[in-house]
């Protein structure tokens, strides 16, 4: 009986040994694993943000947002009826039901939280019987984290009630029309009303929508103006930019002039003020195919119009010559964190902050990053400009009275690593 070599077509030529060693590379071919490649998650545990939900859920994740999502990401999920929102807190190897609904969409593409701060809120939430998914909005800025909720609708106007909560729920509902839960729960601070609006809901008097606000909070975008030809090009002068001497042509020549002298794409804004153009001289140039209108995303910093000096460390004092002795080991270890606290005691204009500014300092030098904590934000002005003047382009601020714009774009900048 031939074997399985010699039942293939061979070349009518070839020796027996030729046949031989074509046989044990074809066996060997055969026989060869295919590369591993890691696996990518298949399945994710979430921690959804929806009151009074405690605990986390199990979702799979769809081909197309399989080598999107990780642990840290936001992302939006069914739950029951509703779409909600919820952070990736694991990515296990088997869910813990036997059947997962899909991950609808990923809201951010890069992680909205690290494995430290993750790390933080699993302390946070076993320490103060919290649920996980309120330590983790904890660390997201203002309008970039949605709860889920409902909002509630009066059917029945002159619907009679037994109940002195359930006719409560109705008179706030006539007052002031539809409402959110949230709403009705700081109209009825302390009240447990929700069994009443479900007895309310069964009987056909009010009715329930599932709703889930998109993020309050994006990025901010700016139409821009760019040069569309090679500027060596281009001779302002000697086109033709519509009828010659006209206002619409000298606005135009103005505006290719602004550009060739420009580093790069400038504001429409600027080009308004600084030209005089319109949206129609753009819009003409960009049918002539002389610009490119685009749009570019820009920081919303609250630090931009702050002004400071640039200023060197100063020679330190005898005392804060000492101090900085006992502190600084602690700080330029590189890899090493600080084994305790130190707590400076001194009067006002002691030269506390210049310990503070060292510490910083020497902080950023091994690679990590600072918060320094204002007990005010009366007090933040000037001791901006002091960490402004010492580290410029590396200083961010945050708190309440900044736009949630100004906040998320600082988040985000912190999160990039610009700010230290």
């Amino acid at each position: 009986m031939g074997s399985a070599c010699e039942s293939r077509q061979w070349t009518v030529n070839a020796s027996p040994a030729s046949l031989s060693r074509r046989c044990k590379k074809a066996a060997c071919a055969r026989q060869s694993p295919a590369p591993r490649r890691t696996p990518e998650p298949m399945y994710v545990e979430v921690a959804v943000n929806l009151p009074p939900v405690r605990g986390t859920f199990d979702y799979h994740l769809p081909p197309r947002l399989r080598t999107k999502v990780g642990i840290g990401h936001l992302i939006t999920a069914p739950f029951g009826r509703r779409e909600v929102q919820g952070v990736v807190i694991a990515t296990p190897s088997k869910p813990a039901v036997p059947e997962t609904r899909p991950v609808t969409s990923l809201l951010d593409p890069e992680p909205v939280v690290t494995p430290p701060q993750l790390e933080l809120a699993h302390w946070l939430s076993a320490e103060t019987r919290t649920p996980l998914i309120d330590c983790l909005t904890l660390m997201l800025p203002p309008g970039l984290s949605q709860q889920a909720d409902s909002l509630y609708h009066l059917e029945i106007e002159d619907a009679q009630v037994s109940g002195p909560l359930q006719q409560r729920l109705l008179d706030l509902l006539r007052k002031r029309g539809d409402l959110r839960g949230r709403q009705i729960s700081r109209a009825m601070p302390r009240r447990r009303w929700r069994s009443a609006m479900e007895s309310l809901i069964r009987r056909g008097i009010v009715s329930r929508t599932p709703v889930l606000d998109p993020p309050r909070v994006r990025p901010r975008k700016i139409r821009v103006v760019s040069l569309a030809v090679p500027p060596e090009t281009l001779h302002p002068a000697e086109l033709a930019l519509g009828r010659e001497g006209s206002q619409a042509s000298t606005r135009r020549q103005k505006t290719l002039d602004a550009l060739l002298h420009a580093e790069g794409p400038l504001p429409v804004r600027q080009i308004y003020e600084s030209t005089g153009a319109t949206w129609a001289d753009l819009r003409w140039l960009h049918e002539h195919r002389l610009i490119a209108l685009s749009e570019s995303e820009i920081w919303r910093d609250p630090l931009e119009e702050v002004d400071f000096v640039p200023s060197t460390p100063p020679e330190l004092t005898q005392d804060q010559a000492l101090l900085w002795e006992a502190i600084r080991p602690n700080l330029e270890t590189p890899g090493r964190n600080p084994t305790k606290p130190f707590l400076l005691q001194g009067v006002t204009g002691s030269g506390k902050t210049e310990i503070y500014l060292r510490a910083v300092e020497a902080t950023l030098k091994s690679g990590r990053a600072a918060i320094v904590l204002v007990p005010e934000i009366a007090l933040t002005p000037q001791t901006l400009r002091r960490f402004l003047a010492r580290f410029p382009g590396r200083v961010g601020v945050y708190h309440s009275q900044l736009s949630d714009g100004e906040r998320y774009d600082t988040w985000r900048r912190c999160r990039a690593g610009e700010l230290q």
